[in-house]
Formats: C-alpha cells, sequence, structure tokens
C-alpha cells in the first residue's frame, strides 16, 4: 500500500494535531507539525491515557509515527527520543520497527522527528513491520549511511536560522528612565525571567546540536585512508592538513560552548537558583519588598548573559558547520573523485578481460 507524502504538505501545526496510528486502530498520539525550533521536522507527544495504559513499554514503533505523518524512509534523518540527544537515521534504524521503550525517569513524553526537506521522486512504500527487520530504504546508497553524521549535523545548524525570531526584540525590556511603579517592576521582572527561560528551552536544542556536529568534526579529525593518499596529490594532502586543522580548532570552540552551557549560568554553579527561587517566592505571588530594583537589575543581566550565550552557541554552530563539516567533505570529495579515475584507469579492458592493471604480467 502507498501513502502520500504528507509531511512535505503539511504546513506547519498552530495546535497540536491528532495522529491516529494505520497499524494500530483506536491508538492516537498527538502532533505539532514544524515547530519554530524544528522547522523541518515534527514533534510528537503521547497522551497520559497511554502512559498509564503502557507503563512498561509501548506497543507502536517508531516505524508506526513515520508512516502516520508521510515520511518516506529516506527522508527520515534524525530522532531524539524522551528529550534525549539526537540519533541519526543510519544509527537508529536497526530499532525502527521495535516497540518504543518506557519513557526513562527525568524525560518527557515527547519524540522529535527530523526529516530531509527533499520530497522522494518515486512513491514509496510505509516502513516494513517484519521483527528483526529494519526499514526499507529503496534507492538509498551505502555512501549516503557513511555521511550520516555529517549531513545531520549540517541539516541542524540550518535549523537556527529559525530560532524565534522575538529573541532579537529587546524593547520590551527598554527603560526611558521614568520611575515605575511597583505593578510595573513586577512585569517588568516577570517578563525577563520568562524570556530567560524561553532562551534556555532553545539552547537545550542548540547545545544538542553542537554534540552532534561536535561528534562529525571528532570523525573528520583522520589521516588519508591509503587510496586517498594514493589518488591524491601534494596539494590536496596540504589542504587536507590545513582542514585538520580547522576542524580540531573548530571541535575545540563547540566543546567551550557546550561546558558553557552545562556548568555555567544555566546549571547550579550559576545564579539560576537563585533567581528561579526570587521569582517563585516574591515576584510571582507579588510579594511587597523594598528591593525590586535590585531585583530587576540581577533579572535583567541575567537575560542579556543568556542572550549573548545563545548568541555565541549559534555562532559556533555556524562556523562549526561552513568552515568544518562543509570544508572537510568538499576536499574528501574532490580527492574520491581522483579515488573514482584511479579505479577507473586501473581496470581499462585488456582484449577481452577486464583485468585490474595492477595484477598484469610485466613484459
Amino acid at each position: 500500500m502507498l501513502f502520500p507524502q504528507i509531511f512535505f504538505q503539511h504546513p506547519p501545526s498552530s495546535q497540536w494535531e491528532p495522529l491516529p496510528l494505520v497499524r494500530i486502530p483506536g491508538i492516537v498520539l498527538w502532533a505539532w507539525y514544524r515547530p519554530a525550533n524544528l522547522p523541518s521536522g515534527t514533534i510528537v507527544t503521547i497522551p497520559r491515557d497511554l502512559l498509564n495504559a503502557f507503563p512498561a513499554g509501548f506497543p507502536m514503533t517508531l516505524g508506526d509515527l513515520l508512516t502516520a505523518l508521510g515520511v518516506p524512509p529516506q527522508n527520515f534523518q534524525a530522532v531524539s527520543m524522551y528529550g534525549s540527544e539526537w540519533q541519526a537515521a543510519a544509527v537508529f534504524s536497526p530499532f525502527v520497527n521495535h516497540p518504543l521503550p518506557p519513557i526513562p525517569m527525568g524525560g518527557r513524553a515527547e519524540i522529535a522527528i527530523s526529516v530531509i526537506e527533499q520530497p522522494a521522486m518515486m512513491p514509496m512504500q510505509p516502513f516494513a513491520f517484519v521483527p528483526g527487520v529494519a526499514f526499507a530504504m529503496p534507492g538509498a546508497e551505502s555512501t549516503a549511511m557513511l555521511h550520516a553524521d555529517v549531513e545531520q549535523a549540517d541539516h541542524f545548524n540550518s535549523m537556527t536560522s529559525d530560532i524565534d525570531a522575538s529573541m532579537e526584540d529587546d524593547s520590551e525590556f527598554e527603560d526611558d528612565g521614568a520611575l515605575l511603579s511597583d505593578d510595573m517592576m513586577f512585569i517588568r521582572i516577570e517578563s525577563a525571567w520568562k524570556f530567560s527561560v524561553q532562551i534556555e528551552r532553545q539552547m537545550t536544542g542548540v547545545r544538542q546540536r553542537l554534540s552532534s556536529i561536535q561528534s562529525a568534526l571528532g570523525k573528520l579529525d583522520r589521516d588519508l585512508s591509503a587510496d586517498e593518499r594514493l589518488a591524491s596529490d601534494r596539494e590536496d594532502r596540504d589542504e587536507w592538513s590545513d582542514t585538520r586543522r580547522w576542524v580540531r580548532d573548530l571541535q575545540s570552540k563547540c566543546h567551550r560552548e557546550i561546558k558553557a552551557f552545562d556548568i555555567g549560568m544555566t546549571s547550579g554553579a550559576g545564579n539560576r537558583r537563585h533567581l528561579e527561587e526570587t521569582y517563585l517566592t516574591i515576584i510571582e505571588p507579588r510579594v511587597p519588598s523594598t528591593s525590586l530594583e535590585s531585583y530587576r537589575a540581577e533579572f535583567e543581566k541575567y537575560r542579556k548573559d543568556m542572550v549573548s550565550l545563545q548568541r555565541a552557541m549559534i555562532t559556533a554552530l555556524q562556523a562549526a558547520s561552513q568552515n568544518g563539516t562543509q570544508r572537510a567533505q568538499r576536499c574528501l570529495g574532490k580527492i574520491a573523485v581522483k579515488i573514482r579515475e584511479m579505479r577507473a584507469k586501473n581496470r581499462e579492458p585488456l582484449g577481452a578481460t577486464n583485468m585490474d592493471r595492477s595484477v598484469r604480467r610485466k613484459k
């Protein structure tokens, strides 16, 4: 049975939409197509009644979700299960047709799915629900599997341009110098705090992308293989040496930004817990205080620091893609072309026999 490419025809959601599963009648999940933090994907949430009905695991599989969303197999790129780090399709493929596990302690009842925005040119069949068999990939080449991690990291980098544009608008925090009443002070502080929390949620996604591209950079930091050294010339090898230096430097920058997020101002080592406690005990319940001006300065500084950290993380992510993974792929791509040319040349036909030149007897 063929299914329409629903995902590519579906506009961004304005509210949660029901997602019935074809293979399991009666089970309905909820989907949000193309959210602001995942414009090339979908967030699927599991309703509370299913959580209560299946505490030890769920009967549906990720393949069920992909079929219901109308995502062709070759366009499935990556998945984040229950708020965990992103896993590339090439890594997750053996588990696509396995029942979904229970939600771990501290996890979210959400599954984020990233999709390659290239509608298939041929009708695709749904994911095959055969025990022990991974999903089919009609027309997919093994080379695409080898570069899945790099493609995933670059795709995540492209998402950064779609991070909520409202983050750049500071007009509501501008101060004209006029004295503010206590009510207005509470409103300003509350607005700064909610703004900071929103940025923190977005940075969690950016942190996952940084981790993914850092892993991709680590795999690219390698010596040329024997075939690559044989086919390349001095210029190619010098270019690869320069590229590796860029890759190592960018990998270090990604690690630095991840560390700044993990153990910096947003962690217990920073000022976040103090501000959150102040917000919950004084600001939210509107408790009168003579220190509102001081509180406002603290919350405003925290908001600006969060904006600066977000921009630094996005800058590192974009640089890692443009000057790291993309540059390395271009260099390795040129060498790969020369490898194919070398192999074709070494396999020129000799009479009626297509014999490798390396095994011909020298006369």
